[in-house]
């Protein structure tokens, strides 16, 4: 599924035409703006892309670089609101998760205390059990949002005249 596309003065396709300008010749460059495809990646930290109108090792040349871009291309995106929720709820599982293991380990250690101390160790290991079960499913339900979002951008050429938001023409040469 499609959500957005994107023309070649939006900030996203500035962005990605810097990025890969410098790795792609001029020469194989098409004279029109380039047809790109764009999916986050399941963590949400870095783009998965094919490029249509480049000679394919230079669109692999592409899609390597657009790949080791990471982060900085993720949050300039339109998928960025959804890249964020998938690293949050990774952050809470992982805080629950990481939590857990003490809690479980103490149940022992506090029923040598006494018998009271043994049952609330229990009941926080059980609340934080549900937490982590809680979580983990917004995890996955973030990922499986993140992973459905596909959006296509269409990159500037060198020489392509791409008007600014004031509206004056502005020209990239490179």
């Amino acid at each position: 599924m499609i959500n957005e596309i994107l023309s070649p003065d939006a900030a996203f396709s500035r962005a990605v035409y810097t990025r890969i300008r410098q790795a792609i010749p001029r020469s194989q460059w098409p004279a029109e703006a380039l047809r790109a495809t764009f999916t986050p990646s399941p963590d949400g930290l870095s783009l998965e892309s094919s490029f249509e109108g480049l000679p394919p090792q230079a669109a692999m040349i592409a899609s390597n670089v657009v790949r080791q871009a990471k982060v900085d291309l993720v949050l300039a995106s339109p998928a960025a609101r959804l890249a964020v929720a998938v690293v949050r709820a990774r952050r809470w599982r992982d805080t629950f998760l990481y939590g857990l293991l003490p809690l479980l380990f103490a149940i022992p250690l506090m029923a040598a205390l006494a018998p009271l101390a043994m049952r609330i160790s229990m009941g926080l290991c059980a609340i934080d059990a549900a937490a982590l079960f809680a979580s983990h499913a917004a995890l996955l339900q973030s990922r499986s949002r993140l992973v459905q979002c596909r959006f296509i951008a269409h990159i500037p050429t060198p020489g392509l005249r791409i008007k600014t938001p004031q509206g004056a023409p502005l020209s990239q040469q490179t």
